[in-house]
């Protein structure tokens, strides 16, 4: 296979986004399902391609880990656009809406793959840039434009702090390739560039002390447009953090940087969200406090940057269908009150994908945590999990203040949505995933695991 023939994940990817740009004004939801075909088939081709090792002199390379996040980030793309093209994103304007998730899930794929950090800076801002205009996407609200500017601001702020790392990690390593990393000689204008480059990762995954943009442009968004930036782009940053953990030159003060944004991470965003009653606003604490989670994960080494991946999707899952629940129901916490006799059977998915939120079996959140919680142990990161678990504790009780709405809360005002097969059809198998990543989490933690023991080497002495 030639090393273009393995990137026809992406120009599938590239394919449906410019299809769905110069799809028909008059026809508003050919362009998400021409998106959506294209990203289910860019998912298909990721599997039947497999692992192709390295590409284009080893600026990339798609093992185990790039195969697993190409994959997860293109069906999580085409489960979205499903739900685009059937209820739709603003008055004639959901194919500009594809095209923009596209190219954003295009920088999400070529960013889980870069083992170069020019591909992956470049990468990193393409997977980034699309996400600015669907945070502001509504051009008429002044909120909503004003949490889209914090977002853009502080993103393009910390993108600059982490090239200026990156430049100092060229010098010190003569040499832009992961592979050389490791190799180069400590220091301390080392130790200072990589914490200039984990500050941008830090950003884009709204990370203590670096997410304030969140709730204000979560907020100020869309519900729908929310449910794409909230996850996609989190789980390929959420990767392509590992991968890099895995060949950044060995820092003793890495950990404790990593190890400091997780905890806070943890504390901020559980205490945060608590007292919220607007859902996006919940869920974007939630976020903070989820990648409180994966920071620790990967703080504990390589077994940790398997369970980091892996809770990245079984995250991502579930808050999706809950954000896209809020677009179709409100917004408010109340405006979910009494959905159990509205929706039934979605008010019983809701409570699948809460569920899972909170970490409880056999939803795929529980196997995720227990997993996380276990390789920080072994990490030796017993006091990080302690918090963790404390707030794991905390953030039942804001979950289930969204259970206890849906299911004991009254509105008999509420209007029912008109039925809708691909609306249905995206919350149905979201809570298949959801379930299946529980039952399946052994081997596909396994799976994962074969790709992060040849770093281990690595890593070794940058975690201690």
């Amino acid at each position: 296979m030639t090393e273009l023939a393995a990137l026809i994940p992406e120009f599938l990817v590239l394919a449906g986004a410019l299809a769905a740009l110069f799809a028909g004004a008059d026809e508003r939801r050919l362009g998400p399902w021409l998106g959506a075909g294209c990203a289910l088939a860019a998912a298909v081709a990721v599997a039947l391609i497999g692992p192709s090792g390295e590409l284009f002199g080893g600026v990339m390379e798609l093992d185990a880990v790039a195969v697993f996040g190409r994959a997860s980030i293109a069906s999580l793309t085409a489960l979205w656009l499903l739900w685009v093209a059937g209820r739709g994103l603003g008055a004639d304007r959901s194919r500009e809406a594809a095209a923009f998730a596209l190219l954003s899930s295009l920088g999400g794929m070529l960013m889980v793959s870069a083992q170069d950090i020019i591909v992956l800076f470049i990468s990193l801002e393409l997977s980034t840039m699309p996400a600015y205009v669907l945070m502001g996407y509504r051009r008429t609200d002044a909120r909503g434009l004003e949490g889209a500017l914090k977002y853009f601001l502080l993103s393009m702020l910390t993108s600059l702090v982490m090239l200026y790392g990156l430049s100092f990690v060229y010098g010190v390593a003569g040499s832009t390739s992961y592979a050389a990393l490791s190799s180069a000689p400590p220091g301390a204008l080392l130790q200072v560039s990589v914490v200039l480059v984990l500050v941008g990762m830090f950003a884009k995954l709204s990370a203590t002390p670096f997410h304030y943009w969140t709730p204000d442009a979560y907020e100020g968004a869309q519900a729908p447009s929310v449910a794409y930036v909230s996850t996609v782009p989190k789980l390929a940053g959420t990767i392509a953090l590992a991968q890099l953990l895995g060949a950044l030159p060995a820092s003793p003060d890495t950990a404790t940087v990593v190890v400091a944004a997780a905890v806070l991470s943890m504390l901020v965003g559980n205490l945060a969200a608590f007292p919220q009653s607007d859902l996006r606003r919940l869920m974007a604490y939630s976020g903070v406090a989820h990648t409180g989670y994966l920071l620790l994960a990967l703080s504990s080494g390589a077994s940790g940057g398997t369970a980091a991946v892996f809770y990245a999707l079984a995250y991502a899952v579930p808050s999706m269908a809950i954000m896209l629940l809020g677009a179709e129901e409100g917004v408010a916490l109340d405006d979910l009150a009494g959905l159990a006799a509205r929706r039934p059977a979605l008010a019983w998915a809701s409570l699948v994908w809460l569920l899972s939120l909170v970490g409880i079996p056999p939803m795929a959140g529980f196997f995720g945590k227990l997993y996380l919680f276990t390789s920080a142990v072994s990490g030796g990161q017993l006091w990080p999990v302690l918090v963790a678990i404390a707030m794991s504790v905390v953030s039942a009780g804001y979950y289930f203040r969204v259970v206890r709405r849906v299911f004991f809360g009254e509105r008999s005002d509420a209007p029912v949505p008109p039925r809708n097969v691909p609306a249905a059809a995206t919350f149905a198998i979201a809570t298949l995933i959801v379930l299946a990543l529980g039952l399946f989490a052994s081997p596909l933690l396994g799976l994962l695991e074969l790709r992060f023991r040849d770093v281990a080497v690595a890593l070794a002495p940058l975690f201690g």
